[in-house]
C-alpha cells in the first residue's frame, strides 16, 4: 500500500490528527509522512496548521483532512430506474437523483442512459468527481466489469458495463451485483452497521441476496453466488417474489370461479390481511418459503445480521416481523433479521462504498488494472 494511500485511510478515521498520531496510525516514517501530505496538500485534500493552546514549546502541526475535496459516484441501475448518489470521501451523501431506466435490446443504449443520469447529477454538483461504481440487476463478474445475465436489463448480457460507463463518465469504474452492493451500503452505513457477517435479502419483483463473510464480498466461482431466485424445491421466485404473488393469486382466483382483476404483490399482502382466503394462502405459502430460505441461508452462514430489502419488504413491514419471529423459533443461534435503514438507497450507497475504494487508490496514484477491478474491496 503507498504512503498516500494510508494516509488516506488513517485520516478517513482520524480527519483531525498531528503528525505524530498519523506516524503511530500508518507506522510510516516521519519522511513519508511529510511526502505524503505535500502530494494531499497539492490535490487539496488535508490543510495543515499550529494546533491552539497555550502549552510550553512549539505547538504540533495538525492535520485536518477536507473530505469534500472530492466526490464518489454510486449508482444503482435497475429494472426500471437508475439511482444516483454523489458522497464525499467519508461516505456522506451530498446529493442523489432517480430516473426512469427505459429498457432497450441494445447494451450500448442501455449504459448511454446510466452515464446520462449519473453525468446530470455530476454537472450540477460543485467538488470533483474521482470514481464511481454501479450496481447492476443480474449476475456480475466483477473482476471483468462484465455483465453476465440479467434478466431486468437483458440488454447488457455480456456487455463490458464498467469499460463502457468509464469511457462516458471518464472516471475509473467498477461494477458488481445490486444485491451485494446493498449488502456493503448496509453494513457500511445502515442497519448492519459494523458487522461483518452480513446477508442482503431483496424481496422485490425478483428475489436476490448479498453475502458478507468476514467483511469481504462473497461471489463465488462464477460470480453467482446469492442468485436465491432457483432455491429447491421451486425455483423459489416461482412462490416468493413480486411476480410470482399476483400470478398465483390469480391462479387460484381462477380455480374458484371467482374473478380476478389485475393485482399486485402489494394489493395481495392486503387481501390477505382483510382475510380473503385465497391471498391468505398464498401470502402464507410465501412467506413459509421465504421462512425456509432465512433459516438454511443463517444455518449455513451464521451471519450477525440478515437484512430485509426490496420493494415488497417495504411496503410490508409486518412481513420483517413475522420472518424474524418464525426464524427465532427454529434456529437454537438465529441471527438479528431487521428491515433495510437505507430503503432504495441501499444500493447506490453500497456502490459508493466500493467507488470509495477505487476513488482513494486514484487520489493516492496507485493504479487500479483494468482487468483486476473486482479485487477492490468496500470501505
Amino acid at each position: 500500500m503507498s504512503q498516500v494511500l494510508q494516509l488516506i485511510d488513517a485520516l478517513r478515521r482520524r480527519p483531525v490528527a498531528s503528525r505524530a498520531e498519523l506516524q503511530e496510525d500508518t507506522g510510516l516514517s516521519a519522511a513519508s509522512i511529510s511526502r505524503g501530505l505535500a502530494q494531499l496538500r497539492s490535490d487539496g485534500l488535508v490543510v495543515e496548521g499550529s494546533a491552539s493552546g497555550s502549552g510550553v514549546g512549539r505547538p504540533p502541526r495538525i492535520v485536518r483532512f477536507q473530505p469534500s475535496a472530492a466526490h464518489v459516484v454510486g449508482i444503482d441501475a435497475g429494472g426500471s430506474h437508475v439511482r444516483v448518489v454523489l458522497a464525499d470521501l467519508e461516505g456522506r451523501t451530498s446529493a442523489r437523483s432517480t430516473v426512469v431506466l427505459r429498457p432497450s435490446r441494445s447494451g450500448a443504449a442501455v449504459v448511454d442512459r446510466i452515464a446520462a443520469a449519473a453525468r446530470r447529477l455530476i454537472e450540477d454538483s460543485e467538488g470533483r468527481p474521482v470514481a464511481a461504481a454501479a450496481g447492476i440487476s443480474g449476475i456480475v463478474d466483477a473482476t471483468n466489469g462484465t455483465v453476465l445475465l440479467s434478466p431486468d436489463l437483458p440488454g447488457l448480457k455480456g456487455c463490458e458495463v464498467a469499460a463502457l460507463l468509464s469511457d462516458r463518465l471518464e472516471l475509473p469504474v467498477a461494477i458488481d451485483n445490486d444485491d451485494l452492493l446493498a449488502a456493503a451500503g448496509e453494513a457500511a452505513f445502515g442497519a448492519a452497521e459494523g458487522c461483518t457477517d452480513v446477508v442482503f435479502l431483496s424481496i422485490g419483483l425478483g428475489l436476490g441476496a448479498g453475502l458478507i463473510v468476514g467483511g469481504r464480498p462473497v461471489r463465488g466461482t462464477r460470480s453467482s453466488a446469492g442468485a436465491i431466485a432457483y432455491f429447491a424445491p421451486g425455483p423459489l421466485e416461482d412462490r416468493a417474489s413480486g411476480r410470482a404473488i399476483p400470478r398465483r393469486y390469480a391462479q387460484g382466483a381462477r380455480e374458484t370461479g371467482a374473478k380476478s382483476p389485475r393485482r399486485s404483490a402489494q394489493r395481495v399482502f392486503e387481501l390477505a390481511e382483510a382475510g380473503d382466503p385465497i391471498a391468505r394462502s398464498v401470502v402464507d405459502d410465501a412467506i413459509r418459503a421465504l421462512t425456509e430460505l432465512v433459516v438454511n441461508v443463517a444455518a449455513l452462514l451464521d451471519p450477525q445480521v440478515v437484512v430485509v430489502g426490496g420493494g415488497i419488504a417495504r411496503g410490508q413491514p409486518a412481513l420483517v416481523r413475522e420472518l424474524s419471529e418464525r426464524v427465532r423459533r427454529m434456529l437454537p443461534f438465529p441471527p438479528q433479521v431487521v428491515p433495510s435503514r437505507l430503503g432504495e438507497d441501499a444500493v447506490a450507497l453500497g456502490a459508493a462504498s466500493l467507488a470509495l475504494t477505487l476513488g482513494q487508490r486514484r487520489l493516492a496514484g496507485v493504479a487500479a488494472e483494468p482487468g483486476r477491478l473486482g479485487e477492490l474491496e468496500f470501505v
